[in-house]
């Protein structure tokens, strides 16, 4: 045989083997096949980016968050022109009077009631509230709730859209929220962030609030977003935007909301009674530091320092005196004061609060039952100092 013979041989015998072995490879390229379509649509959810659930939150709430105007009439006008308040808000005249504060609400019920800060209305003697499908009505005051810096407003409309209530409590340090409201009169505006703190105070200067208990969050707020709506990622109410601190009276990063518990109270309580009926220890309270709680001879610096008691008052009653430091409410942990205030802000007159105390070392459990809180405020119907920083315009 010629080596040209050998060639031909090789080449078919080469031939046949790759044949055999593609006929045999045959099954796994097409089992192969198989699973990749099997597999293409979780690539490509993978590859998708997923609905986080903000869109459908907004599309919830959006129709709950209204326009509040405050007028003034000229006759009411004529007696304080100098009002720096009116100086500084739009001077559009209409039949009802000069605007004198735009701001925001929510709605909280079908049939027309609709809560927003008490300081929005700026002491004017009418109301307007505009609903995102740009329909208005003229509203009527019910009540205020001048420790919370809350107004209730009833407006004559039926089934309308209202949001639903949420609890912050449920919502850890970092965990996403909305803010919807009408900043800068750019209405039904959406704004996101985080929830930065709980149970923030603010400075007694830039608070019109007595409880005086905030949820902190960075979500962008801005003039006009008083009595906006702070959100959860499923679109429920956890808080009513409130103010701003900022040296320049725009968004510096911080804003301050009213929890979702002293909102429903405000708006139950008003319904039920016509007022709000806040509980009260009668004392003054202040966050315990390390220094003090060494002077005083505490277990722990972690506690809230009972600086003051009312004689004859509910603290007082129940052994509560000046120096004790309250460690824990209803046996839960309390580390600030405003916490304290916003438990007890939320109680009613009559009802009972275990607390745990601490005097020198000896740790104690006495009972108080809470009393009114009467401080009567008229938050609505005056002009606020220009320094506190208020988000209403």
């Amino acid at each position: 045989m010629s080596d040209g013979d050998h060639v031909h041989t090789d080449l078919v015998s080469s031939y046949k083997k790759n044949v055999r072995l593609s006929f045999r490879k045959k099954p796994i390229m097409k089992n192969l096949l198989i699973y990749g379509l099997l597999l293409l649509p979780a690539i490509l959810k993978a590859q998708v980016p997923t609905d986080n659930g903000l869109s459908a939150a907004v599309t919830r709430a959006l129709p709950a968050v209204v326009v509040v105007q405050s007028f003034l009439s000229d006759s009411i006008l004529a007696v304080r022109p100098q009002s720096p308040l009116v100086k500084n808000l739009p001077t559009a005249a209409t039949e009802t009077g000069k605007l004198i504060a735009s701001a925001s609400g929510v709605v909280l019920s079908a049939d027309g009631y609709v809560m927003t800060n008490a300081h929005v209305l700026a002491g004017g003697d009418s109301l307007n509230v505009i609903l995102p499908n740009r329909r208005s009505y003229r509203a009527v005051l019910v009540g205020t709730d001048d420790q919370a810096d809350l107004a209730l407003l009833k407006i004559a409309a039926s089934g309308l859209a209202f949001i639903e209530r949420g609890d912050p409590g449920l919502l850890g340090i970092g965990d996403q929220v909305l803010a919807i409201g009408n900043p800068l009169e750019l209405t039904s505006t959406v704004t996101a962030g985080i929830l930065s703190a709980r149970y923030r105070s603010i400075d007694d200067n830039l608070t019109l609030s007595t409880v005086n208990s905030f949820l902190q969050t960075d979500a962008a707020i801005n003039e006009g977003m008083s009595g906006s709506a702070l959100l959860n990622r499923q679109g429920q109410l956890i808080g009513m935007n409130a103010a701003i601190i900022s040296p320049s009276g725009t968004f510096a990063g911080y804003s301050f909301a009213i929890p979702a518990q002293l909102v429903y109270k405000a708006y139950h309580d008003l319904l039920r009674y016509t007022h709000v009926r806040h509980g009260c220890l009668e004392g003054s309270f202040s966050d315990l530091n390390d220094a003090q709680a060494r002077r005083l001879g505490t277990s722990t610096a972690n506690g809230v320092l009972v600086e003051s008691v009312l004689k004859s008052g509910a603290g007082y009653q129940a052994g509560l005196r000046k120096n004790d430091v309250i460690t824990a409410v209803d046996r839960q942990p309390v580390y600030f004061a405003a916490q304290l205030r916003e438990i007890i802000a939320i109680r009613d007159p009559g009802e009972q609060l275990e607390l745990t105390v601490e005097h020198s070392g000896k740790v104690t459990v006495i009972t108080a039952v809470l009393s009114e809180n009467r401080d009567r405020r008229d938050l609505a119907g005056r002009q606020h100092a220009p320094n506190v920083k208020q988000v209403q315009h």
